[in-house]
């Protein structure tokens, strides 16, 4: 018996030992250098574990990594199709990149470096749910099980993709500012907005990848559409912390939440910034960062000339992401830098506040850190996430067509020294640390898992062959709600009828 049992621990060991030093073919061919970085954290862990990662991106790598090869897509960076984002609305950038996500997508497929990826042998690919569909056409000629992963959380029609049920009277929409609970109007407008974002995606922008892909020869003429490919993907990687998600909603097994994967403790500070920090005494420093997308020089001269002028009226010293070299009118306490440690800097206990464009990483290493932070959004769902942080107390929120360099300086001075506020961000920092798995060895767990499983496609949420009547029951209600009224009609005639056989023997007694 003994003898039995130790052999199946053997049995069982070598199982999982198995699929150590896959080889990963993680795809993100369309996609910002903010992707990147949440991106490149999930891969870090896979190539620690002895996986050999292959990814494609646009983004040249900082340095070369152990496991880790980089096919880099050159000329292929979005950046370079985006408008001035200060301009236009929230929703002027998503609409650019969905309109010219076909182009590039097929563009990124047909160079000479990707279809080379044919010929070699790979375990399991990795999708970037981020418009880079046409690649799905790689993994069906590879024949290998596919996983997808999301730069942001199970949100709008994420959660269609992802086979979550989707339930907009109480989880909002990433472009709409409103929170619950919600009142009638908002429910409306979210149901709507939901369904017309899912309707996009469905009937619109995959279609759209899929017939430029056929159309360039790079999908092969059997293959089942994209829309059906992407379907078929189980298991998706998320970029959210499950237990802060709010208000909480559904998910499915196959949702593997890895939020704030690419966060780190601070380390010291560059000798020169170190210095610096140093020389702001008692008052400490503000840090004022844009993101990697929008380009600070992009914005209108008045902005900058506000921003300035209210730093300038600051005891605090400044450091400040900027694009250039030099500002003509740069105040003395202000520092400008083109790349600066953004983790450690915000881990620095010297660090008053940080104002940030709100975007998804951004937000999780404020939290991470303990950071309180004043949101300047741009475009995208940058509005959402600060409106959240300010409904959630640990933040504020400013409009920059309402920005005066008045309102900026006050709005530091209330958050610096709200100790109601600062509470409320290390609060949040304690639950997101309190994980009961490290998100690097959820997402070894679950790689391994899909290629021992070829696929897991025993996880594959029903929602995707399900109408969505008959995924809410529509119809059952609407086939109860006839029903109840027919026997409700039935019993009013009995009652007529029997109101008419009184009525008329009432009429003979009387008679």
């Amino acid at each position: 018996m003994k003898l039995w049992a130790f052999l199946a621990v053997l049995s069982s060991m070598s199982a999982v030992q198995y699929v150590d030093g896959s080889r990963i073919l993680f795809i993100s061919a369309i996609a910002s250098k903010s992707h990147k970085g949440f991106f490149t954290a999930v891969i870090d862990k896979m190539a620690e574990n002895g996986h050999q990662v292959t990814i494609v991106s646009p983004y040249k790598p900082s340095k070369e990594k152990k496991n880790i090869r980089e096919v880099v897509l050159s000329d292929l960076d979005i950046t370079s199709v985006l408008p001035n984002l200060f301009e236009g609305g929230t929703m002027t950038g998503p609409t650019t990149i969905m309109s010219v996500a076909p182009k590039i997508c097929s563009d990124a497929l047909g160079r000479k470096e990707v279809q080379e990826l044919l010929k070699e042998k790979f375990d399991v690919g990795i999708l970037s749910i981020f418009l880079s569909d046409c690649f799905l056409s790689l993994f069906y000629q590879m024949k290998i099980p596919v996983m997808q992963i999301c730069p942001t959380g199970p949100i709008g029609p994420i959660s269609a993709l992802a086979g979550i049920p989707s339930f907009p009277s109480f989880v909002t929409n990433p472009f709409l500012r409103s929170f619950h609970p919600l009142t009638f109007k908002e429910r409306m407008l979210n149901a709507l907005a939901d369904t017309a974002s899912t309707a996009a995606v469905e009937n619109i922008v995959l279609p759209n990848i899929d017939a430029e892909c056929r159309r360039q020869g790079l999908c092969p003429a059997d293959m089942p559409s994209l829309n059906e490919l992407k379907k078929n993907v189980t298991v998706m990687v998320v970029n959210s912390v499950r237990s802060m998600e709010s208000p909480p909603r559904p998910s499915m097994a196959s949702i593997v939440y890895v939020g704030g994967i690419h966060c780190h403790e601070a380390k010291p500070l560059p000798e020169d910034l170190e210095e610096w920090a140093a020389g702001a005494g008692e008052d400490g420093f503000i840090f004022f960062s844009l993101g990697s997308v929008v380009k600070p020089s992009n914005m209108p001269e008045n902005y900058r000339k506000i921003l300035v002028e209210a730093f300038r009226s600051l005891k605090q010293r400044v450091l400040w992401k900027w694009d250039e070299d030099t500002m003509e009118d740069l105040p003395p306490n202000v520092r400008l830098g083109k790349w600066l440690p953004q983790q450690d800097i915000l881990g620095d206990p010297r660090l008053k506040v940080f104002i940030t464009h709100g975007g998804a990483l951004s937000t999780q290493e404020s939290i991470y850190h303990g950071t309180p932070v004043i949101g300047l959004p741009v475009f995208a769902d940058q509005m959402t996430n600060m409106a959240e942080v300010q409904e959630q107390g640990w933040g504020r929120v400013l409009v920059w067509k309402e920005l005066t360099s008045e309102l900026l300086r006050d709005t530091i001075h209330t958050v610096i020294t709200d100790d109601k506020l600062r509470a409320e961000v290390k609060r949040r920092s304690s639950l997101m640390r309190d994980t009961p798995q490290d998100p690097g060895q959820l997402v070894n767990y679950w790689v391994d898992y899909v290629i021992r499983h070829n696929g897991a496609h025993h996880l594959k949420s029903p929602l995707h062959s399900m109408p969505w009547y008959k995924l809410y029951n529509v119809d059952v209600w609407l086939t109860v709600t006839g029903v109840l009224l027919l026997i409700l009609l039935i019993i009013l005639k009995l009652l007529l009828v029997c109101l008419r056989c009184l009525t008329s023997r009432f009429k003979q007694k009387k008679d």
